[in-house]
């Protein structure tokens, strides 16, 4: 479940590669953040030089000279220190303000509404980090602006003080760069909530892929769906079990033991996909597949049969190696039972002799049982290998399934769809 992100659109999977989008998403809202403060100062910066306000004017440079620094800060990816400090310079810089400006009477003070795009800053910049750091900021400018919204405290101006038409012009033109500003965060909020989702929704669609993958998609849909693990019977199906002759021995002189077996394992996936066959698990170098569940189909024999010609021919593209087949029908019950590492299974007499029918039979052969046998039409060759032992079965009637008749088409001629399987 890996996925490279390179850009702040991509879907993320890792947690890797989650902490990246997230720290870019940081990123981007301190750099508009920055923007606004750099506005602002120069607006401020502006009337205070028209009307003459040197305290302003100092204020409004240790506000820019606070913006290069968290500027600066982000250059060198010192992410944290550049949320820090970028509300340690603008609260107390518009506390400052507050105080130059001073607080009359309720609903009259401008500088205050800077602090409401800080709030929705504060939330977005340290969500799901420094949780302490967003309590602190979040609770300082929700104090201040209450505090002088409502005129809690009483303060005198200790700058140049505003006429009552200024005052007014002020707050209007205060009050439409602040909801500028809240626009621009909520968007940035919206845009990554969407994001957020995209993620979300691609890394379901991954889970439920790799879900499927573990499991059958008609067991993993009713898993979902039921919440619960469950178990059903099934009155016909075929079960083969496989096991790679000779792995072992080879297994001591190959470095690559592994990837040899998956090698072999993948072809065999691909076979049984085609066969539209269920693969069950694999045993170390055994390989389990049933046929007829969990959808019933009536020929199941015949496809594990089919199934088990093509797993012979596919091994002999690994010199070295035979493999091992034993076949059986009848009834299982399958299902997926406990709590962890699910895993679709079967279980009853007819799994026991399909595995019997492999590890008693012999190498390069596919040995099948007489209910198998009987399913089979007369076009699979089989040989009669008579009555042998059964472990915990006593004698059984085995064939030796040898391949498969060539079928003629209507005009009499090889149909190239049935290849001819036989000796």
């Amino acid at each position: 479940m890996v996925k490279n992100s390179s850009a702040l659109g991509d879907f993320v999977y890792t947690d890797v590669e989650f902490r990246q989008y997230r720290r870019l998403r940081a990123v981007r809202l301190l750099h508009a953040g920055v923007g606004f403060l750099l506005a602002y100062a120069i607006a401020w910066s502006v009337v205070a030089l028209m009307r003459g306000d040197w305290p302003t004017l100092i204020l409004q440079g240790i506000s820019g000279g606070g913006a290069a620094w968290v500027w600066f800060c982000l250059s060198r990816g010192r992410l944290g220190l550049a949320g820090h400090s970028y509300f340690c310079i603008v609260i107390p810089v518009v506390a400052g303000m507050i105080a130059l400006e001073g607080v009359t009477g309720p609903f009259l003070s401008m500088s205050h509404y800077h602090l409401l795009p800080l709030i929705v800053g504060a939330y977005l910049l340290f969500f799901e980090h420094s949780q302490r750091g967003r309590r602190v900021y979040v609770g300082a400018c929700v104090l201040i602006f209450v505090s002088v919204e409502l005129a809690l405290v009483s303060l005198p101006p200790l700058g140049l003080a505003y006429d009552s038409e200024a005052q007014r012009t002020g707050r209007w033109i205060l009050s439409l760069a602040n909801f500028a500003s809240l626009i621009w965060v909520a968007r940035l909020f919206v845009a990554d909530l969407a994001e957020a989702e995209k993620q979300l929704a691609s890394a379901n669609a991954r889970m439920e892929a790799l879900l499927e993958n573990m499991l059958p998609a008609t067991i993993s849909q009713r898993l979902r769906r039921e919440g619960r693990t469950f178990a059903d019977a099934f009155g016909e199906c075929s079960v083969l079990f496989a096991d790679i002759v000779g792995y072992t021995a080879l297994s001591e002189s190959l470095p690559n033991v592994v990837g040899l077996l998956d090698a072999i394992f993948t072809r065999f996936d691909d076979l049984t996909e085609q066969g539209g066959l269920e693969k069950i698990k694999t045993i170390g170098d055994a390989y389990m597949v049933a046929a007829g569940i969990p959808e019933a189909r009536p020929d199941h024999a015949v496809a594990a049969a089919e199934l088990a010609l093509q797993m012979q021919t596919a091994i002999k593209d690994f010199p070295g190696l035979e493999i091992r087949i034993g076949i059986n029908s009848g009834a299982v019950v399958a299902g997926v039972i406990g709590k962890k590492r699910f895993i679709y299974d079967l279980w009853g007499d007819t799994v026991n002799i399909a595995a019997r029918m492999e590890s008693q039979g012999i190498s390069g052969e596919i040995q099948i049982s007489d209910a198998t046998r009987a399913l089979l039409p007369p076009d699979f060759i089989c040989k009669d290998r008579g009555e042998i032992a059964v472990k915990g079965k006593g004698r059984m009637r085995v064939f030796l399934l040898k391949g498969r008749a060539t079928r003629t088409n209507s005009r009499g001629s090889a149909d190239p769809a049935v290849p001819n399987l036989s000796p």
